[in-house]
């Protein structure tokens, strides 16, 4: 009988040994191979940064920064063997009492409907994880077991550790170690203290559940349930477990104060010009790292010049749009701190606005409650009437008169935008827009970009992507096209009525801005006044299809539609296109090619791109120090460096004593631009230079649609321009642009008889084309013209409005 036992206990060994063998052989058949594991590194964001190595944006499928073991934190590693695997230094990949465990306590689970708890080891999850799919069942659990105890016995542990502390998923799709440190704290992981590597370690378990931005209770004990578990390792004292316990959760944010702000424009040009390179898989997951131009002080100037100029604009012509939304709570004054937190913040707001809720609205000033964003707490202020008179309430859709009363604006209930201490001012998001672009003509380097109002409104990018006409802003190019044919800066073109019969029929009669003409004037004062009816007469003269080819050639259209109004600006282009220009005037001819990207290298150092501009012929092999660094500069030349000099000195004047003066208030050094405003005042543009950095404005609504009459380019963008330049010509020398050899400043006379200064060539001199034939007359470009008639107006006096046709061009 005992006999038989044996026998049974034996067969029974041997048909356990053959089918544990036969399931061995199932379940590995097919297994993946853990070769990829060896050579894995996760993928990685690409990260940009500004030419300060301020982070400005992260691009990539997943948050996620790769870190070495040596890297990594002895206690931050204990916060997750503690949490998840205690016993992870001795396992072989496995933990037969934690699996036998789970099994007894998933079979009781059967039928509930609950999910089956887990055994899973520090290896197993990252074969999970990398190796196998999320779906779990009976097979992948005994497969993920096989493959665990191959990587135990193929890698090192630190190696898996690597691995699982690099590719675990912590939420908010931050993925590792690393990249929750900055997601949660706002840390590098190397100042993580105990707690805040305890609550990371939390996170495996259920990202979602334990998120401590949704969940703070569930975090917290979780938290410093994972401390205790460290404290019963031995991996930290009992002083030190206490200390981190009563450390409160408050994570923030990382993201809110890392990176460049409003940087979004320039980070998304940056991003399409990284795909254009190296192709979305790359710079998605390729963990590159790319340097840029972008300079933050003078983003931030940008920014704010940009939005000051709006907001003042919207205050003046748009009146009162700006209420967020109206709560009717009967017991508002008790409640309005609950109301008001269901509120969110509408995107676009400035940094220094805050949402606030009318408690009380009549007479002289209404109060206000708001929450302090500073300190989180609420507080009350008041608004006074002064600082809302600009609040005209829309009637019939158009501002009506200034308010009376803070009721005439403001109801009880009203969510606004506010700004201030206790003395509050009333806010709102213009619906105007603007676009500033500023760069370093020398190498082209861009080193400010604003495309709109807030990127979080509208990423649509109004420096490279809006196709607008450049109504006056065109015409430095007209008159340098008159320069490079020997044309004097001081002789003679006729203003007076100009008359065009189109290719449609259509008779083309356009007039000034000022609706009056002045007869023949020095070119230089057509410039600086922007007169049409003169650059149309000038144009007649040196060909229209030369001017054509200046415009082609300069970049700011691929081909010129062959009409007048073209020379005045009617034409599709944008305002990167119209900034590239002039920095090619500012380098005296010179092709200029905007540089966003300075460098990128790959996760390694190795260097992938260089930008051209960026190149130094003499810094390797200099044998002496004090030779300064000579960067490799290129570009065709576009013009003649003589002509274009004296168009750079006309320009000045358009500064100086033309329409582009408003953008100079205040500002000592040489500048250079012109202003540009198209047909019933849709566009608003100005562009200037001075010899070490190009800045161009544009204004106008997505839509078009009238500005208002007199909003001109000096106007309405000069003074943004002026803030903005302000800022970057602060502590700048005052250089001015060196003439070219040969070429001499002289005086000439402007119509009044104030004496100016202009440049001319060997040959020239002030006054010896005073009889040329720049009055009119016919097209040497070979385009047919009907001749000008005087009509019956004289110089200085008012054209026959019946003879303006503006529909077609610039206006200033």
């Amino acid at each position: 009988m005992v006999s038989g036992l044996y026998r049974l206990v034996f067969l029974g060994i041997i048909l356990a040994i053959i089918g544990g063998g036969l399931a061995f052989l199932v379940f590995s058949a097919g297994l993946p191979s853990i070769d990829s594991l060896k050579t894995y590194k996760p993928p990685l964001e690409s990260r940009i940064f500004a030419s300060n190595f301020q982070l400005v944006s992260e691009v990539g499928s997943q948050h996620s920064i790769y870190v070495t073991y040596d890297q990594i934190p002895p206690l931050v590693a204990q916060a997750f063997i503690s949490a998840e695997d205690r016993l992870f230094w001795v396992e072989p990949g496995v933990n037969p009492a934690a699996i036998v465990r789970a099994a007894i306590t998933d079979i009781s689970l059967i039928g509930t409907g609950r999910r089956p708890i887990g055994a899973s080891t520090i290896t197993q999850q990252v074969v999970k994880n990398m190796l196998l799919d999320n779906h779990i069942t009976f097979a992948t659990k005994i497969k993920e077991a096989l493959l665990a105890v191959r990587v135990s016995q193929a890698m090192s542990k630190q190696q898996v550790l690597t691995l699982y502390l690099n590719e675990v998923d912590l939420g908010h799709n931050s993925f590792g170690i690393a990249a929750a440190a900055q997601t949660y704290f706002n840390k590098p992981l190397s100042q993580l203290d105990i707690a805040q590597a305890a609550t990371l370690a939390a996170l495996p378990k259920a990202p979602t559940n334990y998120d401590p931005f949704l969940h703070p209770a569930d975090a917290l004990a979780r938290r410093n349930f994972i401390i205790g578990r460290m404290l019963a390792d031995g991996a930290i004292s009992q002083a030190q477990a206490d200390a981190a316990t009563a450390e409160p959760l408050l994570p923030r944010a990382g993201a809110a104060s890392q990176g460049v702000t409003d940087s979004g424009y320039f980070a998304d040009a940056v991003k399409a010009q990284l795909v254009q390179k190296f192709g979305p898989d790359m710079v998605n997951n390729g963990g590159l790292v790319v340097h840029t131009s972008l300079d933050p002080r003078l983003q931030q100037a940008a920014t704010d010049a940009v939005r000051d100029g709006l907001e003042q604009y919207d205050r003046t012509y748009s009146g009162w749009h700006g209420r967020v939304a109206h709560i009717d709570d009967p017991a508002l004054a008790t409640n309005w701190q609950k109301d008001l937190a269901k509120q969110s913040n509408p995107p676009g707001m400035r940094a220094d606005w805050r949402l606030g809720i009318v408690l009380q609205a009549g007479g002289a000033s209404a109060e206000i409650g708001s929450i302090d964003p500073a300190t989180g707490n609420a507080e009350t202020g008041e608004l006074p009437l002064a600082n809302m008179r600009w609040a005209r309430p829309l009637v019939g859709g158009a501002p009506g008169p200034r308010p009376s009363s803070v009721a005439d604006v403001l109801k009880q209930g009203d969510v606004v935008m506010v700004s201030g201490g206790a003395k509050l001012s009333l806010e709102q998001i213009p619906n105007i827009q603007g676009a500033l672009v500023s760069i370093d003509p020398v190498t082209g380097r861009v080193l400010a970009m604003v495309g709109g109002w807030s990127h979080a409104i509208s990423p649509f990018n109004r420096v490279t992507q809006a196709q607008r006409q450049p109504g006056s802003s065109v015409k430095p190019l007209v008159y340098l096209t008159a320069m490079e044919q020997g044309v004097q800066p001081d002789a003679p073109v006729l203003d007076a009525p100009f008359v065009q019969q189109l290719a449609d029929g259509t008779v083309y009669r356009p007039g000034n801005y000022e609706e009056t003409f002045q007869g023949p004037v020095p070119i230089f004062h057509a410039l600086e006044q922007s007169l049409n009816l003169a650059t149309l007469h000038l144009t007649r003269q040196i060909g229209l299809s030369n001017v054509g080819t200046t415009f082609q050639n300069f970049g700011i259209v691929d081909q010129m539609p062959p009409y007048y109004p073209s020379a005045i600006g009617a034409i599709d282009t944008t305002l990167w296109k119209m900034v590239t220009a002039y920095a090619a005037l500012d380098e005296y001819g010179r092709q200029v090619t905007p540089s966003l990207i300075d460098s990128v290298t790959n996760p390694d150092g190795t260097v992938l791109y260089q930008a051209p501009g960026q190149v130094c012929d003499n810094c390797e092999n200099n044998a002496d120090p004090g030779q300064m660094p000579q960067l490799s500069l290129s570009g065709a030349q576009l013009a003649d460096p003589d002509s274009v000099y004296q168009m750079i000195t006309m320009m000045k004047g358009v500064v100086q004593r033309g329409t582009g003066a408003p953008a100079v208030v205040g500002i000592s050094q040489p500048v250079a631009g012109k202003t540009g405003t198209t047909n019933n005042f849709n566009d608003a543009w100005f562009i200037g230079f001075t010899p070490g950095i190009v800045t161009g404005c544009w204004i106008g609504f997505d839509t078009p649609a009238s500005l208002g009459n007199n909003q001109t380019g000096g106007n309405v963008c000069g003074p943004i321009w002026n803030e903005y330049m302000k800022v970057a010509l602060a502590n700048q020398p005052n250089l001015d642009w060196a003439p070219p050899p040969g070429m001499t400043l002289q005086q000439a006379a402007e119509p009044d008889g104030t004496m100016v200064t202009e440049a001319f060539k060997p040959g020239q001199a002030p006054g010896a084309q005073a009889q040329n034939a720049l009055l009119g007359g016919t097209d040497n470009g070979g385009a047919s013209a009907t001749p000008a008639s005087p009509g019956t107006t004289g110089p200085g006096q008012p054209a026959s409005p019946s003879s303006i046709n503006n529909a077609l061009g610039g206006l200033y």
